[in-house]
């Protein structure tokens, strides 16, 4: 402003004398405030529900310990983003509230965790160590000096899942246990289990969050989570219904196949299984519409026991690139040497072993689909 010429700061204070208008908006509540300034506001970064709840819970505290909080606070956001720091809020409700969610975010963490009621405790004991957690958890990157690999191994597994859901008791668990390696890493396993077999048996929402719920009682409760009884554990219903839709057409279940081949494709591994493809697209080996006069329908010559085997498991393998429409319906030797090989080889164990059978039989099937699906139970304890 002092650089400006003295006429110029004349003008200047003129405008804003003149044509300026301070409007007042008076709300009953913080809420009707936030919806207010959401719509007024068609510039600039949008308001979010964490910038209402650091104005609450840092200008709860005393003065003197503000400023030590804000930099908390601020270093915590900008390590997990501005996205990932507010979907954690979320996380802390359902923490604390075990239910889904029938009101908005702001209004329920208000109700239910009540932050700026005891604001130091709720940094100290809820965000930052959740935050923590949080932070491990979405980048895999747990430390200790043993068993970190496998605990950020059964994330990276985690991370495929088709919901986010599992991640508020991982959050919780490991927060209160991350000195403790062996009990996480007991306890991720079981988890990665639970998630998987209710993302295999298109677990809706409600039951979902109902589970979680009651899982995350079990946790602050210290009751025993591998009781037969605890919501941890699978029932003996729910592992017979995973390995019915495990054994059966199993291509054509929205939004399984993939996680599942490549979970069974790391297992087929070792665990020593690492991809950073672009591209991982899911393939059959016998072609769902082979050509006539090929070597297809010499092996399986029974229309309706081929469509029977063609999309199960042990039909399916990984590949690093796009499908290939013309390459895809290929005879055997032709398909693995030129489809199912990237420059004389293959990332993927599941691969491999088909490239390195000589035909491509009904009993070469069964045999493979057996194998396969007793890994599978082996991997989830089915």
């Amino acid at each position: 402003m002092n650089e400006l010429p003295a006429e110029r700061r004349t003008e200047l204070g003129m405008f804003i004398i003149q044509r300026c208008y301070l409007v007042a908006v008076s709300t009953p509540d913080l809420d009707s405030a936030y919806r207010i300034f959401s719509v007024l506001n068609d510039r600039g970064m949008e308001l979010s529900h964490t910038d209402i709840l650091k104005a609450d819970i840092i200008g709860s505290m005393p003065e003197d310990h503000q400023d030590n909080y804000t930099n908390r606070w601020e270093e915590t956001e900008e390590d997990l983003g501005r996205g990932t720091f507010q979907t954690l809020f979320g996380h802390i409700r359902m923490i604390r509230q075990k239910a889904k969610a029938r009101d908005s975010l702001l209004k329920e963490l208000r109700d239910y965790v009540n932050p700026s009621a005891e604001p130091k405790k709720f940094m100290d004991e809820t965000l930052l160590p959740m935050a923590q957690a949080f932070g491990e958890i979405r980048g895999r990157s747990y430390e200790s000096d043993r068993l970190s690999g496998d605990i950020n191994r059964l994330m990276r597994w985690l991370s495929r899942i088709d919901n986010v859901d599992w991640e508020s008791p991982a959050i919780l668990y490991l927060s209160r246990h991350r000195q403790n390696p062996e009990q996480l890493l007991r306890f991720f396993r079981d988890l990665e289990r639970l998630a998987a077999s209710m993302m295999i048996r298109r677990a809706n929402i409600n039951h979902r969050l109902e589970r979680y719920g009651r899982l995350l009682r079990a946790i602050e409760s210290e009751v025993d989570l591998y009781h037969e009884d605890s919501p941890l554990q699978l029932k003996d219903d729910e592992r017979k219904h995973i390995l019915e839709i495990l054994a059966g057409n199993l291509y054509n279940m929205p939004r399984i196949p993939r996680p599942v081949l490549l979970r069974l494709d790391e297992a087929l591994s070792e665990g020593e299984a690492r991809y950073d493809h672009g591209v991982i697209s899911i393939e059959h080996v016998l072609p769902q519409h082979p050509p006539a006069n090929s070597q297809w329908l010499e092996w399986f010559p029974d229309e309706e026991q081929r469509e029977a085997w063609t999309h199960r498991l042990g039909n399916l393998v990984l590949l690093s690139k796009r499908k290939n429409s013309q390459a895809r319906n290929f005879d055997f030797e032709r398909k693995k040497r030129e489809y199912f090989q990237r420059q004389g080889v293959t990332s993927f164990a599941i691969t491999t072993e088909v490239i390195n059978a000589k035909e491509w039989t009904l009993e070469i099937l069964e045999e493979r689909q057996n194998r396969l699906m007793e890994t599978l139970s082996r991997i989830w304890r089915l």
